[in-house]
């Protein structure tokens, strides 16, 4: 694994790959206690703080993860970093959003407003705003990448895929119960992978 090219200390990234994943436990947790809900009460701004600093700690995961992949397999390792980038930067934008919002409420924003920004949002928003969805996107890309590899353990590679495919369900798709369910367990099998890989391979 080549870390000299991401220029950062391996504690630093061991922190990282802990207190991100954690801090995105601690995001959807929020949110399936109530905690700061925002009317219509399927986002939290609670959830947006600790989502906005998970996300940003997730850049360099994904660009440690997106680099080691290359290593053997340079197609994905490539479309690793690509996606990693601007799903985690573009994820930050949308958990910021949530504070944002917030603020704006509490300074006399009408729930109108926000009604028909969602309903019917700008196109200039969604050309941003659909690159999100590339956040989930490259840990399916990580754990398929990693499969049969011999780098992680299998069970860390299934558990990437996973996670990728559990997290979208609630985020994408707004199913209640998703949102209640498998948002948060998208989080701890991150939390679970990552911190896995921060104890055993990051020395």
């Amino acid at each position: 694994m080549n870390t000299i090219s991401l220029k950062l200390n391996v504690s630093l990234l061991r922190v990282s790959f802990i207190l991100g994943p954690s801090l995105l436990v601690m995001s959807s947790l929020s949110f399936v206690l109530g905690i700061g809900l925002i009317p219509p009460g399927i986002s939290s701004y609670v959830e947006g703080i600790f989502g906005s600093y998970a996300l940003v700690l997730f850049v360099p995961i994904y660009l440690f993860m997106a680099n080691w992949l290359w290593n053997f397999r340079k197609a994905l390792g490539a479309l690793a970093l690509i996606t990693g980038l601007l799903g985690s930067v573009v994820g930050f934008g949308m958990e910021f959003m949530r504070v944002v919002e917030f603020g704006l409420r509490e300074s006399g924003a009408t729930d109108q407003l926000f009604s028909a920004f969602y309903q019917q949002p700008a196109g200039e928003f969604l050309i941003v705003a659909l690159c999100g969805p590339l956040f989930p996107l490259t840990s399916i890309i990580l754990g398929a990448g990693f499969l049969g590899k011999n780098q992680i353990p299998t069970w860390a590679s299934v558990a990437l895929i996973a996670a990728g495919i559990f997290f979208p369900l609630a985020q994408v798709l707004v199913l209640d119960w998703a949102l209640k369910i498998t948002y948060p367990l998208a989080t701890i099998i991150w939390l679970f992978v990552f911190g896995w890989i921060a104890l055993k391979k990051l020395n």
